[in-house]
């Protein structure tokens, strides 16, 4: 652990204190969310700690010798105003706390939108490597609820194939649903197990204890959408407002669907945007962690813009 707090057992005051430096600065990121972190919380070893007047959130995986490897996000506001000089003591505490574990200080998934906002207190001390592999695709939800346009007039033939030739039924879920909703993701990550390369492998296996975890939320705050065909689930999709205190955006961290029935994957998608409050602009739809098929299809839905995210570095001097 590089902080002192874990994301299990938090009450409620400590969840409110953790959403209000989510919900403080405009980060646009899929990573500054409770049921973000919560979700990943043991997979990525996830610990947080209020240091100064900023929150910290640091995760721990394994380096290539099998020893622990720490990293730690941009310190979160909660008020969305960054002092220079306050944020600097923020970062000089942390470093000192990655020098102890005989480590420099590692700061990932740093929105490009911070990095001048660390360049005010380091100057050219600091810089920000673009982690493209990590950028989120931002879509216009109008865009996918209509699917107008030339642009997407392939994904609009799936969908009216799967709509005209589908009987099928449209739920959210509820608490009652999760044993089985987990039996589906199991399943259908097994059966895309046979087909991904083993460097990919692990993750998929991180990802159903990440999901299992994400379940927790049904029915406090997590929004979902379930496609049943013959009674049986065939595709799923969750998600959560970006901020708290905002409907603006909409972050979806899963989506499944059954790739060998045709235009369930757009059906899956377009049945749970379109049931988006009117106040919602936009969807998040999180990375592509560096898949080549999986870049291609967020692409092909035609983001509006990304969210840029890197790792800053520091001179050493500044250590």
């Amino acid at each position: 652990m590089i902080f002192k707090n874990r994301f299990d057992n938090l009450d409620k005051d400590q969840i409110d204190l953790l959403n209000s430096y989510f919900d403080g600065f405009d980060y646009n990121s899929s990573s500054y969310t409770y049921i973000a972190n919560y979700m990943w919380r043991n997979t990525h070893n996830i610990t947080w700690e209020v240091i100064g007047d900023y929150l910290c959130i640091g995760a721990m995986s394994e380096n290539e010798e099998g020893g622990p490897m720490y990293c730690m996000s941009v310190p979160l506001t909660k008020d969305g105003v960054y002092n220079p000089a306050k944020l600097k003591e923020t970062i000089e505490a942390c470093r000192a706390m990655f020098a102890e574990k005989g480590q420099p200080m590692c700061m990932g998934l740093v929105p490009e939108t911070v990095a001048p906002i660390l360049k005010e207190a380091y100057g050219d001390d600091v810089e920000l490597e673009e982690s493209r592999d990590d950028a989120d695709y931002i879509y216009l939800k109008e865009d996918l609820v209509n699917l107008s346009g030339r642009k997407f007039h392939q994904k609009k033939n799936h969908l009216n194939f799967f709509l005209r030739n589908t009987e099928f039924t449209y739920e959210e879920a509820t608490p009652e649903m999760i044993p089985e909703i987990m039996d589906y993701i199991l399943g259908k990550n097994e059966y895309k197990l046979e087909e991904t390369p083993d460097e990919w492998k692990e993750i998929l296996e991180m990802e159903n204890e990440a999901i299992e975890e994400m379940l927790s939320f049904v029915g406090k705050g997590l929004l979902s959408g379930i496609i049943r065909i013959d009674g049986k689930i065939m595709a799923v999709t969750f998600g959560e407002f970006a901020k708290t205190n905002s409907k603006e955006t909409v972050i979806v961290h899963v989506e499944k669907a059954d790739d060998r029935v045709r235009g369930l994957y757009q059906a899956i998608n377009n049945e749970f945007v379109k049931r988006l409050p009117e106040e919602t602009i936009y969807v998040n739809r999180e990375e592509d962690m560096g898949m080549e098929t999986l870049r291609q299809t967020k692409l092909s839905y035609r983001p509006v813009f990304l969210v840029e995210k890197g790792i800053v570095t520091m001179k050493e001097e500044e250590m």
